[in-house]
């Protein structure tokens, strides 16, 4: 009798009308209870309404107040935290098949079954893929997920890596080769083995795909420059454009560097066999010949052309760089010709350094953290490896190849795989230009540097490069981190812009087509304007997946180090060890700090700086946490920490700021 009543029809109405709903992103405590964090600020999220939703999810929500209380009573959900994600597998008392989410604040437990593909028998704690499968907030009375994926037992050393790679769909196995390579040439190719090319590499590297010869240009008797023949591997000749191993590599995009190995981007017969430019031994290569002057200025355009090349010498950078370095018992070329190679790109080195330091940006010198595994992929020992002068001589010989290879792109296919990056977000252009005011200038030269960093010139790659050189004379590493964050991040675009985080107006990188796939792109682009063929714009897709494949990878080799970090780390708790570390980030929460001596990075709570929050204000603007009104806790501060506690669960280290 009420179902067609106005009157209740009105109140029902007036009733939802007098509701107030929010919107926001579920946050779970460690307690029952969690909170809603939406766009101004957050609520109170009882017991019995958790039970309806996990971490996570963004759910729409009805305000409830009773006094000065606020709490919300969830409404639906909107999106929720979890799909597909990865679990380890536990059984209730029953024998039932249940799933803990692999994620620091997901404590649900999650009924599951399996699917009939899946077909290893499960064991407590192995590691699986899952869907969520059901969702209180969809007409279902509890969560339920099924298994799709098993990943490796819980026994397996080699988790680290098995897991990250499922969590980001990533291939844990090489491209699959064919039976036979057939050379698929339409240039004719010169005969370049008569030139001596050489390696430098680090020892174990198997796919070697960059090799160099250099020599004088000069002119009546005397030096007047530098002649760099940069001969690249050539695996588009043996792979056909609509081949089954091209749309693995265009999928991949980049072999994957990992601790302890890799995974190619290419078939192991192509990338560390018929491609890769070992010694003694004829390859198909995609050579450039360059030409500079004796200050490191480009003097003509760059030559490219299809050839064959020999490598006579494999050398290794430490061998390389002890001879130079004239380290005591060092290493000596075995012959007069390697000897004189090593001299003369020495020399055409410190002549490209030179230009590059007036005329572009240097890479800091910061050392790059490796990982030394036993066979069982635990960790033996973490180094910390310096780019020394043979690092430098073939990076500064790719760098110059890839300028060069952009400029021929750009002139002649008028199109390419260009690297690119814009510098600071035109949003946050202000932002940047008061921080150097306020942090460089004075009251007799501030008018002058408003000028110089104006909002307008920092746009542009020679007020970008001005900039950096000034802040390059100063000692305090604050200033870049600070301006760091005020950065775009690179992109791959198809028509040329600057790399102003290089300095360089042009830049797309060729010189390693069997790790990049966008080096691929361009190797057949080049080839196409030397046969005198159209070349096509390159798709956005392709540039698209570039970007997204570069992001997963770094995620991966993030993920797998952190997890490397916490198991090293571990056993050095009760040991009470300290170390010098540097602040690499403040939030709100605490702060980051990155152990100088392995690249570890361990949270430092701020409950355990200062005994009073209410004395401590965190702020975003200067990345810095203040006490009592004064800075206390910065970025790029130096300082000692111990190390507290290693939760292997989460890979998370957590330690203490040492006074």
């Amino acid at each position: 009798m009420f179902q067609n009543n106005p009157l209740l029809a009105q109140l029902k109405q007036q009733i939802e009308a007098n509701k107030e709903y929010v919107e926001g992103r579920v946050k779970a405590s460690d307690k029952a209870f969690g909170f809603l964090e939406c766009d101004k600020k957050s609520y109170f999220i009882p017991p019995m309404e958790m039970k309806k939703v996990m971490h996570g999810d963004t759910v729409k929500a009805v305000v409830k107040r009773d006094g000065d209380k606020e709490q919300v009573e969830i409404d639906s959900l909107i999106e929720p935290m979890l799909e597909r994600f990865i679990a380890q597998v536990k059984f209730n008392k029953d024998g039932k098949l249940q799933l803990a989410v692999d994620h620091p604040s997901i404590k649900n437990i999650i009924p599951a079954n399996t699917n009939k593909k899946v077909t290893e028998k499960l064991q407590e704690n192995d590691w699986v893929v899952a869907n969520l499968k059901t969702h209180p907030l969809r007409d279902d009375r509890f969560f339920f997920a099924q298994v799709n994926q098993f990943i490796c037992h819980a026994s397996d050393n080699f988790a680290p890596w098995w897991v990250t790679l499922a969590r980001h769909e990533q291939p844990r196995e090489p491209v699959k080769g064919e039976k036979s390579y057939s050379l698929n040439d339409e240039l004719e190719r010169e005969d370049l083995t008569s030139l001596y090319f050489t390696t430098i590499d680090s020892p174990s590297t198997q796919d070697m795909d960059d090799a160099l010869y250099v020599e004088p240009i000069t002119q009546d008797g005397n030096q007047t420059g530098w002649r760099l023949v940069v001969a690249i591997a050539d695996p588009t000749a043996y792979i056909p454009v609509n081949s089954q191993i091209e749309k693995d590599a265009r999928q991949r995009c980049f072999t994957n560097y990992l601790p302890g190995f890799n995974i190619p981007m290419l078939p192991r017969e192509l990338s560390d066999e018929l491609c890769s430019l070992v010694p003694n031994e004829k390859r198909a290569a995609l050579v450039a010949y360059i030409e500079t002057d004796l200050a490191g200025n480009i003097t003509a355009d760059a030559h490219f052309t299809s050839a064959w090349v020999e490598s006579k010498a494999k050398l290794a950078y430490n061998d390389v760089s002890d001879y130079i370095e004239k380290v005591e018992g060092h290493w000596t070329p075995d012959n007069a010709e390697t000897q004189q190679q090593i001299e003369w790109l020495h020399q055409f080195t410190l002549a490209r350094i030179d230009w590059r330091r007036k005329n572009a940006l240097l890479f800091n010198e910061k050392g790059d953290y490796s990982f030394e595994l036993e066979e069982d992929g635990a960790v033996k020992e973490i180094h910390v490896e310096y780019r020394r002068i043979a690092n430098q001589m073939i990076e500064e010989s790719m760098i110059i190849s890839n300028i060069c290879a952009a400029q021929f792109l750009d002139k002649h296919a008028k199109t390419g795989v260009f690297n690119t990056h814009v510098g600071f977000d035109p949003k946050n252009l202000e932002s940047a230009k008061i921080f150097l005011l306020d942090t460089l200038s004075t009251d007799e030269n501030r008018e002058e540097l408003s000028q110089r960093y104006s909002a307008e010139r920092l746009s542009t790659l020679d007020g970008y490069i001005a900039m950096r050189q000034d802040i390059d004379t100063f000692p305090e590493e604050f200033l870049e981190m600070r301006l760091r964050r005020y950065l775009t991040f690179a992109e791959f675009k198809a028509e040329v812009a600057p790399h102003v985080g290089l300095g360089i107006s042009h830049y797309a990188t060729w010189t390693s087509p069997i790790r990049k796939y966008g080096d691929m792109v361009n190797h057949r682009l080049i080839k196409q304007v030397l046969a005198k063929k159209a070349t096509i714009p390159v798709e956005e897709n392709i540039l698209v997946r570039l970007q997204e494949a570069r992001r997963q990878n770094r995620m991966v080799e993030r993920d797998i180090a952190d997890w490397l970090y916490a198991r090293y780390l571990a056993p050095m708790v009760e040991k009470n060890v300290e170390f010098d570390g540097q602040i690499q980030d403040v939030s709100r929460g605490g702060l980051r700090v990155q152990v100088i001596e392995n690249g570890a990075s361990i949270f430092v709570p701020f409950s355990t700086l200062h005994p009073n929050k209410d004395e401590m204000l965190f702020n975003p603007e200067q990345i810095a946490l203040f006490i009592n009104g004064k800075k206390a806790y910065q970025i790029g501060q130096q300082v000692r920490v111990k190390l507290k506690e290693v939760r292997l669960e989460t890979r998370s280290i957590v330690g203490e700021v040492l006074i």
